[in-house]
C-alpha cells in the first residue's frame, strides 16, 4: 500500500465540498494525526503536503487554514518560515479577553500552554510571548511571572522576568492581598 493509501485510509472528508479531511488514526500529545511510513514517524498533514503539495521548504512549517490540527485537506495547508510562521500559529490559539489576559487555547500541559517547535521538544507559550513581543531573550536565570495571576495568559503586558525568590514572594502578595498581588512594583 502506497503512502498516499494508507493516508487516505484513515481519513473522513467532510462533506461540504471544502471541508477539512479528518485524520482518525493516532494523534500526537499535542493533537497532530501521526503515521508511520517505511520505519519513520510522520505528521498527517506534513505528509500530505508533500504527497499532494510537493516538498517542504527547510525551515518551515506546514499550517492549517482551516485551524483543525487533524486536517489533511492539501486545500488547507501552506508554509511559513521562522518569527511570522510563529506568530501566526500562537495568534490563532490566543482568545483576547475583556480583562485583558489573553488566554491560550492550544495544548496545555502542568497548567501551562505550550507549542512544538521544528526541531525542539514543546516550549511554554508565556516564554515564547515574551520574548517575541515583550522584552526579548529571557535572561539567564530568570524565569517569567504572569502578573495577572493566569498561567495560560500570554498578554507581554502581563509577563515579566523575575527571578523565583521573586516569583514565590509576588504569589505570597497575592494571597495575603485577595490576589491583588503588587503589579506596581513590575510596571516599567
Amino acid at each position: 500500500m502506497t503512502p498516499r493509501q494508507r493516508l487516505l485510509k484513515r481519513i473522513v472528508k467532510q462533506s461540504r465540498p471544502d471541508g477539512c479531511w479528518l485524520w482518525t488514526g493516532s494523534r500526537t500529545i499535542m493533537g497532530y494525526g501521526n503515521i508511520g511510513v517505511r520505519s519513520k514517524t510522520y505528521y498527517t498533514h506534513r505528509l500530505a503536503y508533500q504527497l499532494w503539495i510537493g516538498a517542504i521548504p527547510q525551515g518551515h512549517y506546514v499550517d492549517h487554514h482551516c485551524n483543525n490540527s487533524i486536517c489533511c485537506n492539501p486545500k488547507h495547508l501552506f508554509t511559513s518560515k521562522g518569527v511570522a510562521g510563529l506568530e501566526q500559529r500562537l495568534l490563532r490559539k490566543i482568545e483576547k479577553q475583556p480583562s485583558g489576559c489573553w488566554i491560550w487555547q492550544g495544548h496545555i500541559q502542568k497548567g501551562y500552554g505550550r507549542i512544538e517547535l521544528p526541531g525542539r521538544k514543546c516550549r511554554a507559550v508565556h516564554r515564547i510571548a515574551y520574548e517575541l513581543w515583550g522584552a526579548g531573550p529571557i535572561p539567564d536565570g530568570l524565569i517569567v511571572l504572569h502578573l495577572c495571576g493566569h498561567q495560560l495568559c500570554c498578554n507581554p503586558d502581563h509577563l515579566v522576568a523575575a527571578t523565583p525568590r521573586e516569583c514565590t514572594q509576588y504569589m505570597i502578595d497575592r494571597r495575603r492581598n485577595g490576589n491583588k498581588g503588587s503589579a506596581a512594583k513590575w510596571v516599567t
